[in-house]
């Protein structure tokens, strides 16, 4: 495995309590779906070591306490404050489109380069292809729900900023 196949989902910001757990704050909206996950991946110098869950508890839409297995004590849990939590993109990338399918509808998206696009109408399902339908008008344009175009989601502003390949705006048209 190399670093490519991760996704960067928290931060341990600081401990909480005194058995070893964290709080884990995201940048982006933290869905249900990681309930499920068995284990996580603490960026070590620079290399993802996996971590088994022992508990979980959505405190936020962007932060959880969190325990690890064998991370039992303020002592030991003291050495990885501050580092990024990381997931495989196939189970990050699930658990962001749950999260985009139910929170996204009329969402101004941006692009970095042609700007404003329009407004989400609704996210379709294309063989578990999704794709943002963002109407402009009477214009409908498609947009991949990928990590590679959705550059960052504000749920404060509710804008999602793209980049998106050159001419994929335009393929609708």
């Amino acid at each position: 495995m190399n670093n490519s196949e991760y996704r960067e989902i928290g931060t341990l910001v600081k401990l909480h309590g005194f058995k070893g757990e964290y709080v884990m704050v995201s940048d982006s909206m933290i869905s249900e779906e990681i309930e499920n996950w068995e284990s996580v991946f603490i960026e070590i110098d620079g290399l993802p070591i996996p971590f088994f869950i022992d508990s979980l508890r959505i405190t936020s839409e962007s932060s959880v306490v969190i325990g690890f297995n064998d991370i039992n004590s303020q002592e030991v849990a003291k050495e990885f404050v501050s580092c990024k939590i990381l997931q495989l993109y196939t189970l990050a990338n699930y658990a962001e489109e749950t999260s985009i399918n139910q929170e996204l509808k009329d969402y101004a998206v941006i692009d970095k380069t042609v700007g404003n696009i329009g407004v989400v109408n609704q996210l379709l399902d294309y063989n578990h292809n999704l794709l943002l339908q963002i109407m402009n008008g009477d214009d409908e344009i498609l947009i991949p729900v990928s990590g590679n175009v959705i550059v960052n989601i504000d749920h404060v502003a509710k804008q999602i900023f793209i980049d998106a390949p050159e001419g994929l705006i335009n393929l609708n048209r």
